[in-house]
């Protein structure tokens, strides 16, 4: 009697990180002949398989931000021997000869896979160590610090030069109010004397003298000056 089982078959493993490094090969290798075969339309030389460096660099952060306002308003004439490439106004990519409309394409552009293959890289980004991370960590910890430090120190600033202007402007005050109270106390004082308006300094001398000249005469001038007999 003939079994009607299937037979037995082992399924088979596959190693993710062994397929994994080889399909990041192949991208490698895929990206290198393309940026070598373009290198050489615009050499206008024959390419050659052969001479092909597949690049083994790992992506990475920029140093640098992309400054998209520098050539704003700006005309710049750019050489085109091979005559290839987009032409127009937009955003030109000197490393791969194209012209992107608009700065969100000239930023997909500098992060596809074309522009970091001609720059030698993958889109494939180095992992972190532990130690990198918490070095991050403490460098984000410490300009969040610096930044708080700098508002706290900016606010104080402010206030105490708030508070000198109006420091300022209140001894201006009581300064006007001084003068004012003089002038009043000297136009009362002139006006007791008989001297109205604006006079000279000979005409309110002799305003005086005659004032303590009637006094005199009347006998103020006597009063607690001297002693009974």
């Amino acid at each position: 009697m003939e079994s009607n089982k299937l037979p037995v078959t082992e399924r088979k493993n596959w190693d993710k990180g062994e397929w994994t490094e080889k399909a990041r090969e192949k991208d490698r290798e895929g990206r290198a002949f393309a940026q070598a075969r373009d290198k050489a339309m615009r050499e206008g030389r024959k390419f050659r398989p052969d001479d092909v460096k597949v690049p083994g660099a790992t992506g990475h952060a920029q140093a640098h931000g992309v400054d998209l306002s520098k050539n704003l308003g700006k005309t710049i004439l750019v050489s085109n021997a091979a005559g290839t490439g987009q032409r127009g106004a937009g955003f030109y990519c000197e490393l791969c000869n194209r012209t992107l409309k608009d700065s969100l394409s000239y930023l997909d552009h500098l992060n596809s896979n074309f522009h970091l293959g001609k720059l030698g890289q993958s889109t494939h980004v180095a992992r972190s160590t532990v130690a990198q991370v918490r070095a991050r960590i403490a460098q984000l910890r410490e300009q969040s610090k610096t930044k708080v430090d700098a508002k706290n120190y900016d606010f104080n600033q402010r206030l105490e030069e708030v508070r000198s202007a109006e420091r300022e402007k209140r001894d201006a005050r009581r300064e006007v109010r001084r003068r004012k109270r003089a002038e009043e106390r000297e136009r009362e004082e002139l006006a007791r004397l008989g001297v109205e308006g604006k006079r000279g300094e000979k005409e309110v001398e002799a305003a005086v003298a005659a004032q303590q000249s009637m006094e005199e005469m009347m006998g103020f001038g006597g009063f607690g000056g001297s002693k009974r007999k």
